[in-house]
Parts: structure tokens; sequence; C-alpha cells
């Protein structure tokens, strides 16, 4: 990172807190009003608009020739000459937001012509900041993190993060799902795909895998998981390759697990991701 960066990164970091803060007071004091998007499962609430508002506000005010990819508002995807833009997702687990009250996140990351700069993961009911640099390590609330060891077990001690909808989607091409995860340690679904890539690089999960997941929801943790010595895998489900479509996303902190799950994905996946 280079000088400008790093005032970007102190900058975000704020934000980032102080959006924190304001979602937390809304939670207490307003009334939060819940529409669908897609489906049921695919929600927004107006704070969800309006911590994207105040997200969008402050960037474009100190950085006005920059790129945003938003969740909501989906709008200034082009970066300036420079190559900058911002990724955010105001509420990462926004069902979790409203019936629970906790494991939910707000994400922000910037990235430069394609390559991640840093990233910002703010878990609000906790006050945890999860925060990377890219190329000088991970961070959680202002205590530099080392590199994790790499784990040796194998498949049968693993936790694996995974929803009921990449499981059906899974099954509906041959994947045998439930003799994969027969052979796991246990698995496990948070609704937080931002904190469940958090808890991969932090040695809580050994392999996350969502084939309904959009670029803001990881943009962000996949810094922090790379910058922990995490493996991110990705590919475009949308034919004509947009930011704005689902992504298919493999994250994982051992080779070795890796590798044997591998083996139960149907050939066209492999395939998709440089596998035979």
């Amino acid at each position: 990172m280079n000088e400008q960066e790093r005032e970007m990164y102190d900058f975000a970091y704020d934000l980032t807190r102080s959006a924190g803060c304001k979602l937390k007071q809304e939670r207490l004091h307003s009334v939060i009003e819940v529409k669908e998007k897609t489906s049921q499962m695919d929600l927004v609430t107006e704070h969800d608009l309006l911590i994207e508002r105040i997200l969008i506000a402050a960037i474009v005010a100190k950085y006005p020739g920059h790129g945003i990819l938003a969740e909501e508002s989906q709008g200034r995807v082009n970066a300036d000459s420079d190559g900058y833009t911002w990724v955010i997702d105001p509420i990462d687990g926004t069902v979790n937001y409203y019936r629970f009250g906790r494991d939910y996140a707000i994400s922000l990351a910037l990235y430069r012509d394609g390559n991640p700069v840093f990233g910002l993961i703010n878990d609000v009911a906790s006050g945890v900041m999860f925060c990377a640099k890219h190329g000088e390590g991970a961070i959680i609330d202002n205590c530099r993190l080392n590199i994790l060891p790499e784990r040796r077990e194998k498949m049968h001690k693993a936790i694996v993060a995974m929803s009921l909808r990449t499981m059906m989607e899974l099954a509906s091409l041959d994947m045998d799902v439930v003799g994969m995860l027969s052979r796991v340690q246990a698995y496990r679904y948070l609704g937080c795909a931002s904190l469940e890539l958090c808890r991969v690089a932090n040695g809580e999960y050994d392999l996350f895998i969502s084939s309904n997941t959009y670029e803001w929801d990881v943009a962000a943790a996949r810094i922090y998981l790379e910058q922990r010595g995490g493996f991110f895998l990705y590919r475009r489900k949308d034919k004509d390759n947009s930011r704005y479509g689902k992504i298919f996303v493999i994250a994982y902190r051992s080779p070795l697990i890796w590798e044997e799950v591998l083996e139960y994905f149907p050939k066209c996946i492999r395939n998709e991701f440089g596998y035979k």
C-alpha cells in the first residue's frame, strides 16, 4: 500500500466504525421495515438503505472520482483513471439483523484495477472489526495477526459451512452432497458470508461453499482470509459476467481437506474452476 492508500484505509476504518454505531442505534430505537427483493430469503430493510447512503455519501465527498459497487443502489461501478473501486455491503446477513440482532456485518473493501487493496468487516453486534491490508497482513481491533499454520487434518476433521440452497443446487448437478457431509466432522450455516469467511480465516471453519453469493458479500472478507493464509476461489455464474450477478465461492484453509472434498464435485464445476 502506498501513502495515499494508507490514508484511504484510515478513512474507511473510521467510516465503517461510525456506520456500525449508527446501525446499532437504529436497531434499538426505530421500527425495522422489511421488504422482499427476489425471494423470502433475499430481504432489504430501511436500515440497509440508510447505511449504504451514509457510506456512499462519505466516499463520494472524499473521493469523488472513485467507482462504487454497492448492493442496494447498484450504480457507480466505473472506477476513475486511477482504477479505484469501493465495494459495499451495508448489512450482510439482513435476516440475522432484523430477527436476532447478531451475526450481521458491514463490509467495505477497496480494489484497484480489480486487485485488492484492503478490506474491513464490522461485526456490529459483537463490536469486533476484522481488517486486512493486501500484502501487510490481517488485524482484529488493532491487534496484528499471524498467518495461521497450515492444517494437516483430513476431511473427517473438517467443519464445513454451506447453506441449504447451495446443497440443493449441487445436488441438482448430481453431486453426492449427503455423502460428502457425512464424512466431515460437522457442518454449519451462519447466514452471513463475510463473517463465515472470517471464521475460515481464523480457523473456526475449514471450508465455506456458496453458490448464492454476490461480490459485495465477500469482497472485504476475501482479503482478510487471504492475508491469514487461506484460499479463495470463485467464478461468476451470469453469462454476461456482470459484477451484479451471483458468484460461486469456495474458501478453505487446508489444501488436504479441499483435495478430498473436490472429488465429490461434479465434473462441470471442477472444469469451471480449472480442475480435471
